[in-house]
């Protein structure tokens, strides 16, 4: 499956009234621009999926997502130190899909999921940051693993 995104700095909160949920995601392998990672999501009820992506290019990914068992997730997960938490909220703008993510640190960015080329953007979106690594969960991961 084709998944294409773009990812903006977050200009100001917009999340206060939508129901977020905490995700932990693993990466189990990262090799150049391909990886694959275990989430967890903790929401209402907790479900967990392996997940296996391929960069084409900065706005495309290659991707395969299946859920897995909880306890097979957490196996994965507890078994790698590139690792990350976020609390993750979900909207919608123009038909497509929004994820507003906030790490712990505060750090926070909207990804816009597409199927035709964006139009227009929700107001609350900022800079674009699509491909920088300084947003990329991957890095962010990696660098936590380091420290």
């Amino acid at each position: 499956m084709i998944e294409k995104e773009r990812k903006f700095k977050l200009k100001y909160p917009v999340f206060e009234d939508l129901k977020g949920v905490r995700i932990k995601q693993g990466y189990l392998m990262v090799k150049g621009k391909k990886h694959l990672r275990v989430r967890i999501i903790e929401g209402k009820t907790i479900t967990a999926t392996i997940t296996y992506k391929s960069k084409i290019d900065e706005v495309t990914k290659l991707e395969y997502e299946y859920e897995i068992p909880i306890n097979e997730a957490l196996e994965l997960y507890n078994s790698t130190d590139v690792k990350l938490e976020k609390t993750r909220y979900k909207t919608k703008f123009d038909g497509n899909q929004v994820d507003i993510d906030v790490l712990d640190n505060g750090k926070c960015w909207v990804e816009i999921e597409f199927e035709k080329e964006l139009k227009k953007l929700p107001d609350y979106c900022g800079e674009e940051v699509t491909g920088n690594k300084e947003y990329s969960n991957i890095q962010i991961a990696l660098s936590n693993s380091i420290s």
